[in-house]
């Protein structure tokens, strides 16, 4: 009787899952076993289970955030028991660290951004069973060879040390190639299509999960008259600092991203209006404090921002509402003099209030 392989997913998320046993099912149904596990835990119980039971983990795909146990430890604890076992990390979250921190402990095979695109992860799968097929021939044929020729082992074992060389360098370039597309260069925020994929993702986390999520749009005055005046080279400069300021203290699932121009956005997950008002007056006062050069040539003789703040579910039912309702009171802010805070469906929050 020949043992089918296994996909295992592994995912916090009721509804992730449910759309990998969808996707990988009608795909992968018919030759492999689709396994689901609700956290690292769990997955290393299954684990056991089907080990215990004869059957070939063939691929591992894991969420980095999850609770108790990230996707990354759980996929180095994978490597250790079963090296052949190939692995996925899933992750929507910004930076590079976790993925290459995968590579060089769990030998990652593959790097997803969330939401993935369903023949991505369809070709990604196809390819990474091919190889765990490949390398379990390739071990039976060792096994043969072993046998009657050392010489050619150890030809071989330089063979297999090249090919895991090369397989770590294109994990490697994978992930950065996929960090580069939802990247903005200028600013290594993510950019503008990433920001309204992750929007909407967040958008029905929130409507699933009955919590709040702001929208902050935020926008440079006077960048014009900046670029004119100090040529687009200091202007960019201006974009890379304001950059750093927006990011520095957020939480690991809020999203900070470059809209387009001097227009930035701040996604803030569980977050209330007010509470989102008060962040955004933090920035503006950080903002203004900073040293940027040049900034007392500015009309009112700093630098400054204007900032629109927007909830779901109190001022949008969906992704681009949001958008458009944060939008809305930028340009209010824009229109009541800049340099201040501006409540959709409110009053704006005087300068220094906060």
């Amino acid at each position: 009787m020949t043992v089918r392989e296994t996909i295992l997913c592994v995912d916090d998320e009721e509804g992730v899952l449910h759309a990998l046993r969808q996707q990988l099912g009608a795909r992968f149904g018919h030759e492999c076993e689709i396994a689901t596990a609700s956290s690292g835990h769990d997955a290393l119980e299954l684990l056991d289970e089907l080990e215990r039971d004869g059957e070939r983990i063939a691929v591992v795909i894991a969420d980095q955030i999850m609770p108790g146990m990230k996707g990354v430890d759980l996929l180095e604890l994978v490597d250790r028991r079963s090296p052949s076992t190939t692995k996925i990390l899933l992750t929507g979250q910004a930076g590079l660290d976790a993925v290459v921190s995968a590579i060089n402990r769990a030998n990652l095979n593959h790097y997803l951004a969330k939401p993935w695109d369903e023949a991505s992860l369809r070709l990604a799968v196809e390819n990474l069973l091919r190889q765990y097929r490949l390398t379990a021939e390739n071990r039976e044929l060792i096994a043969t060879l072993s046998a009657k020729n050392q010489a050619l082992l150890e030809m071989n074992r330089e063979l297999e040390a090249k090919i895991h060389e090369r397989t770590h360098e294109l994990a490697e370039a994978n992930a950065r190639l996929a960090q580069l597309a939802v990247t903005d260069g200028l600013t290594g925020l993510y950019n503008h299509r990433h920001f309204h994929e992750r929007l909407a993702l967040e958008v029905e986390r929130s409507a699933r999960n009955g919590l709040p999520l702001s929208l902050l749009m935020i926008d440079v005055d006077h960048f014009k008259h900046y670029n004119d005046h100090h040529g687009h080279p200091a202007g960019d400069e201006v974009l890379r600092q304001m950059a750093r300021l927006l990011a520095e203290g957020r939480r690991a699932n809020d999203l900070v991203a470059r809209y387009g121009g001097e227009e930035f956005g701040l996604v803030l997950v569980d977050t209330a209006k007010f509470t989102a008002a008060k962040l955004a007056e933090r920035i503006r006062d950080r903002v203004a404090s900073h040293g940027f050069v040049n900034a007392d040539a500015q009309p009112g003789g700093t630098m400054s921002i204007s900032v629109g703040v927007a909830s779901f579910p109190d001022d949008a039912s969906d992704a681009e509402a949001l958008i458009q309702a944060a939008d809305d009171a930028l340009y209010a802010a824009k229109r009541a003099g800049r340099d201040r805070v501006v409540l959709a469906a409110s009053a704006a929050i005087d300068p220094g209030s906060g």
